[in-house]
């Protein structure tokens, strides 16, 4: 050590003061070559080192408050960014962790949007509508679902076997799922009011972000069906009420051309009976036609300003002769009603249709009163607000059973199958006069007890 020079000294000091050599080794350094003492040099050596860990510790204190905001932003996205003592490198940290926090929250905020306004398409749709995962779990539901089934607003997660519980409509999302192709399935349910759903099953062609892999479509098919079977009876009653005056007819024609063929009395028996099932089938197709016109019409209220009280007095001039004949008094108590919003020719069918049957059915030397006022309250079943005009037709007769009230105005609905055939009636009377009124934006209310007598009220919307 002592052959060194002081130039080959200076060259070693160079060389550890130079970047890459800490200053304590300098120091070792120079207590080697003896131009230090040991104990200075200790002394350096332990102030360099407590300078170095004040240093340290105080970069180490900024990258512990940069490490504990970003455990923070993971529990609170809105946490605020600490303070920064020293650390340069700690601040470009906590810059990048700021604007990597903007960026989450714009990421956030977008798709917060997008599934808010999926869920507003979703609620939107009419029908019922399901978006499931490949475990057949409700990842959303559109308002109408919720609705249907009484569910939360929050459904998800829970297995579509806990809101359908039809092995049909299960069995077909589980094949949906499966062999990846749409499959179709028809359920019904009991309750509140008993409805038919057919359900459309549509597998993605791959699973979306939030876990959606099938589309559950529901569509209302009860009252398809209900039209459907409404039709199917209507065509089998139409072709009974037409097939059975047409037998007797043919019957009686045939008893003409052979047995009773120059029996004079016999034919004219034969012939009155044949013209009476004329007129009936007769009836029969002019009430079809009608109620025809009157339901591709039904969608276009009337306009025109009519005279109620001059339908009404026409209405029981016309029908004075079966009257007379059953030896039924028809009052009027009109309290000069104003006129109402309609079609004349219509109203004067309805009225003739009721007055008509309450003299049918009031019985022998019965008792029919038609009142018209103006009533200050409407029917719930009457669209619109205000006072309407209340026309009601009351008989005295035997009355109808309450069971019976709900189906009167169906077509072909008879309390007495027997007894209407026989004072000549159709079936269809009642059904035109609703489907009249229900144009006319009005209503049509029952009201009977057996053994006290029907009356049956209309209102009507008041002219301007």
């Amino acid at each position: 050590m002592a052959d060194l020079t002081p130039a080959s000294v200076r060259r070693m000091v160079a060389w550890a003061v130079g970047p890459c050599v800490p200053a304590w080794t300098v120091l070792l350094l120079l207590a080697v070559v003896s131009r230090l003492s040991w104990t200075a040099a200790l002394v350096s050596c332990a102030i360099v080192f407590i300078l170095m860990a004040i240093l340290v510790f105080a970069r180490l204190a900024d990258f512990d408050r940069v490490a504990r905001y970003a455990e923070e932003l993971l529990v609170n996205p809105e946490a605020p960014a600490p303070l920064l003592e020293t650390s340069a490198t700690a601040q470009r940290l906590l810059s990048a962790l700021t604007a990597l926090r903007k960026l989450w929250a714009d990421r956030r905020g977008e798709a917060d949007a997008l599934a808010k306004s999926r869920q507003d398409i979703l609620d939107s749709l009419p029908d019922p509508f399901f978006l499931l995962d490949r475990r057949r779990r409700v990842v959303s539901a559109n308002a109408a679902a919720r609705m249907l089934f009484e569910l939360e607003r929050t459904t998800t997660g829970r297995d579509l076997a806990g809101i359908i519980r039809d092995p049909k409509v299960l069995e077909a999302a589980d094949l949906a799922l499966a062999q990846n192709r749409k499959t179709e399935a028809m359920f019904t349910l009991p309750a509140p009011v008993e409805h038919t759903f057919g359900a459309l099953i549509v597998p993605l062609s791959a699973t979306a972000e939030d876990g959606t892999a099938l589309i559950v479509a529901l569509h209302d098919q009860t009252e398809r069906l209900k039209m459907d079977r409404m039709r199917a009876d209507f065509v089998a009653n139409a072709s009974h009420e037409l097939r059975t005056p047409l037998a007797a007819v043919l019957g009686f024609i045939e008893t003409l051309r052979g047995p009773a063929k120059d029996d004079a009395k016999a034919r004219e028996e034969f012939l009155e009976i044949m013209l009476k099932q004329a007129n009936r089938m007769t009836r029969l197709i002019d009430d079809l036609l009608s109620l025809s016109r009157i339901e591709l019409r039904e969608h276009t209220r009337p306009t025109q300003a009519v005279d109620i009280e001059a339908l009404l007095r026409a209405t029981v001039e016309l029908l004075d002769r079966p009257a007379k004949e059953r030896g039924t008094t028809v009052t009027l108590k009109l309290l000069t009603p104003p006129p109402a919003l309609g079609d004349a020719h219509e109203l004067s069918q309805v009225f003739h249709n009721l007055v008509n049957n309450a003299i049918k059915y009031g019985g022998e030397h019965g008792r029919v009163e038609i009142t018209a006022e103006v009533s200050s309250a409407r029917p719930p079943s009457m669209p619109g607000r205000g006072p309407a005009l209340k026309i009601a037709v009351r008989d005295y007769g035997e009355g109808i059973a309450r069971e019976h009230i709900p189906r009167l105005t169906e077509r072909f609905y008879r309390v007495d199958t027997a007894r209407s055939r026989e004072l000549g009636g159709t079936g269809l009377g009642l059904a035109i006069v609703k489907h009249i009124t229900n144009r006319h934006r009005g209503a049509l209310v029952v009201e009977s007890e057996p053994g006290k007598g029907a009356t049956f009220t209309v209102y009507l919307p008041l002219a301007a």
